[in-house]
């Protein structure tokens, strides 16, 4: 069994995995979870966890990995063990993270500016994609940095849409 400790949108948690039969057994905080996952497109998911359906893409970024699923965008740090007996408590931001369009679409609103404070959660962009209005979530707290995008802009998947830190 594999284990490890992962901050999410931070939090941490303690995971351990294991493969059984070309599902996973996954513990997370102690909780049992049977998951199948197949790969699509090199960063989308298909999940199903202990029998429910999950569309999911992960990115790799600055600070870890990004993962949405479904509207709600999540920040995902692989945690070294000894990191926190070498650095002391606290967890201090020291990079940016790009915000990305996980589908094509147009964007409709941008709905912060550059040196804004913005709060886990908060919608930042509004994209229509597929004739629906869908809401970019910022995966944490921070201040926007750069807002490469604007109103009537057209964005494939992965395009930057602003920059937190």
């Amino acid at each position: 069994m594999i284990h490890l400790d992962a901050e999410v949108s931070g939090r941490i948690y303690k995971l351990a995995f294991e493969s059984e039969g070309g599902k996973s057994r996954v513990l997370v905080d102690g909780r049992e979870h049977i998951v199948d996952a197949r790969c699509f497109d090199g960063f989308f998911y298909s999940l199903l966890i202990d029998n429910r359906s999950y569309e999911v893409t992960v990115e790799e970024n600055g600070e870890g990995f990004r993962v949405q699923v479904g509207t709600e965008a999540l920040q995902v740090q692989r945690l070294d063990p000894l990191r926190r007996a070498r650095q002391g408590s606290g967890r201090a931001r020291a990079r940016q993270t790009r915000v990305r369009s996980v589908m094509p679409g147009k964007v409709v609103r941008v709905l912060v500016e550059e040196g804004e404070q913005v709060s886990e959660g908060q919608p930042l962009v509004v994209l229509e994609a597929m004739k629906m209005e869908n809401e970019v979530l910022a995966p944490f707290a921070g201040t926007v940095v750069r807002v490469p995008v604007g109103p009537g802009a057209a964005v494939e998947g992965g395009a930057e849409l602003l920059v937190l830190e």
